[in-house]
This record gives C-alpha cells, sequence and structure tokens, in this order.
C-alpha cells in the first residue's frame, strides 16, 4: 500500500524538479522586473525582524520592531514570508536576484506537480503530462515564473485551494472544513485575488453538489480563514481597525492610478471586454483551440463529477471579475494569471480526448502506426510553434503574442501593448558600463528607478552613475542603495526607452517623451520581427 502510494507520487515529484531545473537555468538572463525592488526590500525588511526575534523574543512583537512589516504593506505578507525563508537559504548558495526568485520557483514547480497528479488521477496519465506542458508553453507564465513578485504566489495560492475543496469534498469529517479554512486563510494572506474562491466554489457547489455538508463546509472555511488571515500577517497586530482599512481602501478606491494602453487608446480602465481579448491576444492559438475541445466535450460534467467545470468557472472567474467590476487592471494579462493553471488543466483534457481519436482511428483501420504518428504529429502541432517562438524570443518573452492576433507584429498593429514591466532594462547594461562617462545620468520609465539601482547594489550597473526620476523621492532598497535624484529628463545624458505605450499616456505619439527622445542620438535598439522592444538613446 506504501509502495502504491509512493509511486503516484514519484512522477508529481520528478516532473517539480525537472521544472525547478528548468526554470533555474533559464533565469540568469531574465531582466529585473518594475515590481522586484519593492518585494526584495520587503523580504530583507522580514529577514531583518527575524533576526531581531530570535535574538531577542520577548520583544519580537513591539511595535517599533514590527515595523518591519511596514514595507510593502500594500500586500499581505506571506508570498514574501516565503521568499524571505527561501532567500535566506539559497543566498549562500547563488547571487542575490536569484536568491530572492527561488522562492517563487519552488512554487511553480509544485504547482507543476500537483496539477499532473490532479489531472492523472481524473482523467490519466495522457491529460496530466499535456496539462502541464501547456501551462509552461504560455510564455507570458513561464517568464512569470522566475520573478520575486507577487503573481506566482497568488496563482499558487487560488490554485492550491481549489485543489484541496475538490480533494477533501467528499470527505466526512469536520476536519477536512478546518483544513481548507486555513489554506484559503493562507491565501488571502498570499493576496487579494484569493477572496473570490468563495463564489467560485459556491457557483460549482450550486450546480454540482446542493449536498449541505460541503455548504457548511464552505462556511467553515471562511471562518476559520479569517483568524488564519490576521494571525500571519504582524503588521495588523497594532492598530488592527485602521491599517485593515487602509489595506482594503488601497485594493478597491485608493491604488494608485494606473492606466493601460489598449486597441490604440490609452484607458484608466480599459473596457470590459479587455480582459478576453488579451487572454486571445497572449495565449498560443493551439492551447485556446484545446481549452474550448476540453470544454465542450465535458460540457455535462458527468464523466468527472463536474472537475472540468470547476476547472472552466475558476479559469473565467478573474476575467469576469474584473470586467464587471470596472477596477483598474493593467500590465496586460498579469491581472488573470490565476486563470492559467485552470485554462492549461482544460486544454490537457482537449490533448487527451484528441490523443484518444487517434487510438480509435488507428484500431478502426487496423493500422498500429497511426496511433504513433498521428500523436507525435499532434504533439508538435500543439506545443512547437510556440516553443520555437519562446526560443527566438528569450528572454523578452513579455513581448509574446499568439498566432490568434498575428505575433507580435500584428498585436503592435492592432493597438496592443508591446512590452512592460522594464525587463528590457537589462539589455542596456553592458553598453551603458562601457561607453557612459563618470556621473552620467541615466533616464528611464518614469517610477522605475529602483530597478536600475538595484543593478547597481549588485554591481551590474556602475556606481557614480546617476539615477533619476520626475520627481523627489526615496528608493525602497536596503544595503546602502543610493536614492535617485530628481532632474529633468532634458538633462539626462542616458535615455532607456522601453516600448511600453502606456508610458505615453493620453498623449500617446505626440508625447513630450517621445519629442525629445527623437532629438537624441540612438546607441542601441532590440527588436524582434522588426518590433522595437527597447531603445536606447544618448545625449
Amino acid at each position: 500500500m506504501k509502495s502504491s502510494r509512493l509511486l503516484r507520487w514519484l512522477i508529481p515529484v520528478l516532473i517539480g524538479l525537472v521544472t525547478f531545473v528548468v526554470l533555474l537555468i533559464t533565469n540568469p538572463k531574465i531582466g529585473l522586473t518594475w515590481d522586484e525592488p519593492a518585494y526584495i526590500a520587503a523580504h530583507e525588511a522580514y529577514g531583518d525582524w527575524f533576526s531581531k526575534a530570535f535574538a531577542n523574543p520577548e520583544i519580537a512583537f513591539d511595535e517599533s520592531v514590527l515595523g518591519h512589516w511596514q514595507v510593502n504593506s500594500e500586500h499581505p505578507p506571506l508570498g514574501k514570508l516565503w521568499s524571505t525563508l527561501v532567500w535566506s537559504v539559497a543566498r549562500n548558495f547563488t547571487d542575490d536576484l536569484t536568491a530572492h526568485r527561488v522562492g517563487n520557483m519552488l512554487l511553480a514547480s509544485i504547482m507543476a506537480g500537483l496539477l499532473y497528479y490532479w489531472m492523472k488521477e481524473s482523467y490519466g496519465y495522457i491529460a496530466g503530462f499535456a496539462a502541464v506542458a501547456a501551462l509552461f508553453t504560455m510564455p507570458r507564465f513561464f517568464f512569470h515564473t522566475h520573478l520575486a513578485a507577487l503573481d506566482i504566489p497568488a496563482t499558487f495560492a487560488v490554485f492550491i485551494t481549489t485543489f484541496v475543496f475538490w480533494q477533501t469534498r467528499n470527505k466526512p469529517k469536520w476536519t477536512w472544513g478546518i483544513l481548507l479554512g486555513v489554506v484559503w486563510g493562507l491565501a488571502l494572506a498570499t493576496k487579494i485575488n484569493a477572496i473570490f474562491l468563495p463564489f467560485t466554489l459556491g457557483l460549482w457547489w450550486l450546480i454540482f453538489s446542493r449536498k449541505g455538508k460541503l455548504a457548511w463546509r464552505l462556511v467553515l472555511m471562511g471562518l476559520i480563514a479569517i483568524p488564519v488571515f490576521f494571525a500571519v500577517w504582524p503588521w495588523l497586530y497594532h492598530n488592527t481597525i485602521e491599517r485593515l482599512v487602509g489595506y482594503i481602501g488601497f485594493v478597491t478606491v485608493n491604488h494608485h492610478q494606473i492606466g493601460q494602453y489598449y486597441l490604440g487608446q490609452f484607458f484608466m480602465p480599459p473596457p470590459w471586454h479587455f480582459g478576453f481579448v488579451i487572454l486571445w491576444a497572449v495565449l498560443p492559438l493551439s492551447l485556446i483551440l484545446l481549452f474550448v475541445i476540453g470544454t465542450a466535450q465535458n460540457r455535462s460534467g458527468k464523466k468527472d463529477n463536474g472537475l472540468g467545470w470547476l476547472f472552466f468557472i475558476s479559469a473565467l472567474t478573474p476575467v469576469v471579475v474584473i470586467a464587471v467590476s470596472r477596477s483598474l487592471v493593467y500590465d496586460n494579462d498579469r491581472m488573470y494569471m490565476a486563470a492559467y493553471p485552470f485554462i492549461a488543466a482544460l486544454a490537457g483534457l482537449g490533448f487527451a480526448w484528441l490523443v484518444s481519436g487517434c487510438k480509435k482511428l488507428s484500431a478502426r483501420w487496423n493500422l498500429k502506426a497511426v496511433f504513433p504518428v498521428g500523436v507525435s504529429l499532434l504533439t508538435l502541432l500543439v506545443f512547437l510553434p510556440q516553443l520555437i517562438t519562446m526560443v527566438r524570443l528569450y528572454p523578452h518573452l513579455l513581448s509574446y503574442y499568439g498566432e490568434g492576433v498575428g505575433g507580435l507584429k500584428g498585436a503592435t498593429k492592432m493597438g496592443l501593448e508591446t512590452t512592460y514591466w522594464c525587463e528590457t532594462y537589462a539589455s542596456a547594461l553592458e553598453t551603458i558600463n562601457a561607453q557612459a562617462q563618470p556621473g552620467d545620468s541615466i533616464w528611464a520609465d518614469p517610477w522605475s528607478h529602483d530597478v536600475l539601482i538595484y543593478y547597481q547594489t549588485q554591481g551590474k550597473l556602475r556606481e557614480d552613475l546617476v539615477i533619476t526620476s520626475p520627481y523627489p523621492t526615496q528608493t525602497l532598497l536596503y544595503n546602502g542603495a543610493r536614492d535617485p535624484k530628481s532632474i529633468p529628463m532634458v538633462q539626462s545624458d542616458w535615455f532607456i526607452f522601453e516600448h511600453r505605450q502606456t508610458t505615453l499616456g493620453l498623449e500617446g505619439e505626440n508625447s513630450n517623451i517621445l519629442k525629445l527622445l527623437s532629438q537624441k542620438q540612438k546607441v542601441d535598439e532590440i527588436t524582434f520581427d522588426g518590433v522595437p522592444l527597447m531603445t536606447l538613446y544618448k545625449k
């Protein structure tokens, strides 16, 4: 019995290990992104708190010491806390940025193993392998799995809560309800995205279960989750009401005003159809088709007790909620990332259905070769196109667009954003380090200064160079990082322009940024299929 149980988990563990190795190998060229310095600062602040807490446990929860948790307190701490613990170990074996990222690579790897296990147990090993392959050949998702940001922890939190709900739904003991509540509480303590899980699970219950015990379990889930949420967030231990109200305000009405370039216009927020269009645009067409097939062939929900519908509702929820609420949405598909594992699951189901069709044809025609040849061709057709593009585009995978919009070139013509999040800045460092004069100043996308400052702290950008910002401000970073200098753009010596059209705001092509850059000397440029991703200028 024990050996069979071990064998059931052997392949998921191997899948997780292989995934982790691939992420680790592909990490070095993935440029630092806009949000990462804020979370890196949080990791280091939390690490300082742990050091003080272990040294003097009696003062660990004094308000003066808990001030360490104020860093990035606009988001709950669990994803950052996990990365802090992993970073504190990993930094002894690797560079600082990789150490900060390893925690999220581990979460993505665990998710890969669990996705295979879940699919294999319900639909067979072919569906399991195909689902994992679908998830990690989504180029933008693959990119995000490398980052020290909150999008992968938030996706993992939604996925694992849904996984635990499904695995325990028929278990009679009430303790499983407590477990589900703890998991959801931890998910809420990761990011606000998890708040919609009761809607997803409740809708599934209404359609496929309607059992009173399961309804009470969902109620118990909510009752347990609330104290768990508070327990793992020390920032709320003092001035609880005030800080909780501040957090709720930030995630609802007081968030930084960030626009989105969409269909050739600047929106704040974009129209309701943004999420649907952007997912069509950024996902490989083959995976979208498999998702449709997987959803359609399992539409009754009778064969799998409604699991396919749980995947479908989970995939749809992030898109529908944002569309209906008209809340701020930006950074293209990043706000919808929690949908990706469930889209991949249904794509895996669609792939397995097509494989079974190949098997039936092989038997009907009495030709054994039809099955292996058919499956091989199907695998190549489904996964090879995006893999080729990923290799060509790497490491700038945030510029990936699928065949449904004609790739990056077609998306640009359509008025979709070329790239975002400053990941291209890394490509400018070598030229600036070699050619800049001592004390030269560098302009980049307003408020992205901490990306360049972090590079300086790691010796990847010369320390004598001055990083600018549009207004006086301080860096979020620790370890002696210098604050940016507030000087007008026109007075800068170097200009890193990432072709993120949102930066240009309502002015668009008439922006003063573009007018000024047109007068500067172009030094270097990164392009893909003739579309510029980053252009480096100097005075």
